[in-house]
């Protein structure tokens, strides 16, 4: 099987949120918002998910792998929805004009969300498109933990980095070099997988391709002000008419990447 122990990567990324996310989230859960709580939920269990996926094809308990694997249904919606929640939120505080972090930072920081969750929706369907391939399958799967590496490193970096410590607003502008850095990685990484399986590498590519448009639109379309009116705009919609609407978005994504493949009892017909 292609990519074995990867789950012990997967297990890896969690455990990097914890130093990630404990100075603003983890330390502070009596202060977070829902949204935020939401989305930590979600996105833990999607890379449980995962790494329970690898490490079931690993030991050969191929039931298991496709058991866990009808998960797929129920977790990508909610971690879909999360996403969107945690837009939202963003939207909120820009549009309050009272956050002098999401003053700077908001419209770039929307963007540079909204594309990650199509990004991981887009990945997550082709998972299900190719589930046949298993190379191909496995990759589109282990590709969505690179959309989470970068927000990681983004907060872990600024700590070790030179220069790009915040301890306030005097430092908001270097905010972005981590964020940098932690795109850059992430791509790294990708291409790296690439070099390694070219045969079925494309799904790295697109990762790499993803992480690439974040960061390069966090710093031009972010700043552009027709974006800021839109997604200040989005703060002022009551949240659930977007949830309802990822909720139908992603369900429609991942029927889609499903029907893609025609039953074994219909190819075999086919064959005949």
């Amino acid at each position: 099987m292609p990519y074995r122990h990867a789950w012990l990567w997967c297990l890896a990324v969690i455990a990097l949120t914890v130093p990630a996310f404990w100075p603003g989230y983890l330390s502070q859960l009596g202060q977070a918002k829902a949204s935020s709580h939401f989305h930590a939920v979600t996105a833990t269990l999607w890379m449980l998910l995962i790494a329970a996926q690898s490490w079931s094809i690993d030991g050969g308990h191929r039931t298991m792998h496709r058991s866990l694997g009808l998960a797929i249904f129920i977790v990508v919606p909610l971690f879909f929805i999360g996403g969107v929640g945690v837009e939202h939120s963003m939207a909120v505080a820009t549009g309050s004009g009272q956050d002098a972090f999401y003053n700077v930072w908001g419209p770039s920081l929307g963007i540079y969300d909204l594309v990650a969750s199509l990004g991981f929706l887009a990945l997550a369907t082709m998972a299900l498109k190719e589930r046949r391939r298993i190379a191909r399958h496995a990759g589109w799967l282990l590709a969505t933990p690179l959309l989470l590496i970068g927000p990681v490193l983004s907060r872990i970096y600024p700590r070790y980095v030179p220069g790009l410590a915040i301890q306030g607003p005097p430092d908001f502008s270097a905010f972005r070099w981590g964020i940098h850095l932690g795109g850059l990685t992430a791509i790294a990484i990708a291409l790296w997988l690439w070099s390694r399986h070219r045969r079925d590498g494309v799904p790295w590519l697109v990762a790499a391709a993803i992480n690439l448009a974040q960061l390069i639109l966090f710093e031009t379309l972010g700043f552009v002000s027709a974006w800021k009116a839109a997604f200040v705009a989005f703060g002022t919609i009551s949240i659930a008419a977007p949830a309802i609407g990822a909720t139908f978005i992603s369900a429609a994504a991942l029927w889609w990447g499903w029907r893609a493949v025609p039953s074994r009892r219909t190819a075999q017909s086919r064959a005949q």
